[in-house]
């Protein structure tokens, strides 16, 4: 790359167009979360690509800057290799991919950036530890799932309103303990970059200062609330990773196995199952399913799933039992959330209202450029900064 940098910085000085290859631009495009027409509007990136015009020195340089991408990056013979960052949970993926999509990319470099800002927030404001990072590590999966709901407030009495609230309160509830998180469907607000939930359902960066847990939200309303109590038990355990299951995937991971069990048993709670099960012994099965899941505020799914696992209901095949359930609720053709709800309902989840508050009062007090800020919440002016940061009422 020396020789690169080199030949760049002759060409620069000259006035003569910098050397480039294709691929390596439209990778820093892919990585960047911005349009690729956005991106043509200053750069012309269109001639670049077909090879009929070259950028300079000074224009690359701008372009590094406006993509997110490091400026020696761009000098390299073809695109750099990403590696994840958090061990690779995912069944089917494992191993077995070389590297992941400029999507899932993009949303990991984000969600470090946002970790790494908010730490040092938390260290120059002197803001605790979050205590329940790892503080379950040792523990059984029903004393941690026990844990977890004491601290979340999600016993079972306590449990109200839709799925969405649901959801809702579980994400408010662990940022009221000091972690961070977001759920999106997209990477930054772009709606033609949506995240693939085969790719993966979500993921956790561990740190004792700013936990952070991600929810791709491109699933249903149901797997979003297992995949969230999933990744929260990462954080109890004090282990990150990035994980694609359903409740009931086979985990080959010991740690995805008790994450898993972990998530059952916070939503529906073995003690409590067992004896509200008796309540409902006469009705059919797809009945018990639906009565328990809107006590448990959960899929129904994982409420057959923990029937199984906790021995409470005898099945001859348990495989054609959940394949039944599971084309039950595709021919129901569940309704997603509501339509998306506008961009500045949305933008606290997509962000995370913690982070949100914390990065505006930052910036408004001058610790944190307003270009630092809107590139940390995925905004690209200065009034949409203002207009969220009076919604949020953080202003």
């Amino acid at each position: 790359m020396a020789d690169s940098f080199q030949q760049a910085r002759s060409g620069g000085r000259d006035g003569r167009s910098h050397p480039h290859r294709a691929a390596v631009v439209q990778w820093a495009i892919d990585r960047s979360g911005i349009s690729a027409d956005q991106i043509d509007e200053h750069f012309a990136t269109r001639g670049w690509l077909s090879q009929e015009k070259a950028p300079t020195l000074k224009q690359l340089e701008q372009f590094a800057s406006r993509t997110g991408v490091p400026f020696g990056f761009l000098l390299l013979p073809e695109p750099p290799k990403f590696k994840l960052p958090v061990p690779d949970f995912r069944v089917g993926f494992g191993g077995g991919i070389e590297e992941p999509s400029a999507d899932l990319a993009a949303v990991l470099d984000q969600s470090l950036r946002r970790q790494d800002w908010y730490r040092e927030f938390a260290t120059e404001n002197e803001l605790d530890p979050v205590e329940v990072v790892g503080i379950a590590a040792d523990l059984s999966t029903t004393d941690a799932a026990a844990d977890m709901r004491k601290r979340l407030d999600f016993e079972v009495h306590q449990r109200r309103g839709t799925w969405s609230d649901t959801r809702k309160h579980i994400l408010r509830a662990f940022e009221s303990l000091g972690g961070l998180t977001v759920a999106t469907s997209m990477v930054g607000n772009n709606t033609h970059r949506l995240l693939d939930p085969d790719e993966f359902r979500g993921f956790t960066l561990t740190d004792r200062l700013a936990p952070l847990v991600f929810v791709n939200t491109n699933q249903t309303l149901n797997g979003q609330i297992f995949t969230l109590s999933h990744e929260l038990a990462h954080v109890w355990r004090g282990q990150s990773g990035i994980g694609n299951e359903k409740p009931s995937a086979d985990a080959t991971s010991p740690v995805e196995r008790w994450c898993n069990a972990t998530a059952s048993e916070f939503l529906v709670p073995a003690t409590d199952l067992a004896t509200r099960l008796l309540k409902v012994s006469a009705m059919s099965l797809v009945d018990q399913l639906d009565s328990l899941a809107g006590v448990y505020r959960c899929g129904t799914l994982v409420v057959l799933q923990a029937m199984h696992r906790q021995g409470l209901r005898h099945f001859d095949d348990f495989s054609k039992e959940y394949e039944a359930e599971e084309a039950r609720l595709r021919g129901l053709a569940q309704a997603k959330e509501g339509g998306g709800g506008g961009h500045y309902n949305n933008q606290p989840f997509r962000v995370g209202e913690r982070l949100s508050r914390a990065v505006i009062s930052d910036a408004l007090e001058g610790g944190t450029t307003f270009t630092e800020a809107l590139s940390l919440m995925s905004m690209r002016s200065v009034a949409t900064f203002d207009e969220y940061a009076r919604r949020l009422g953080a202003a």
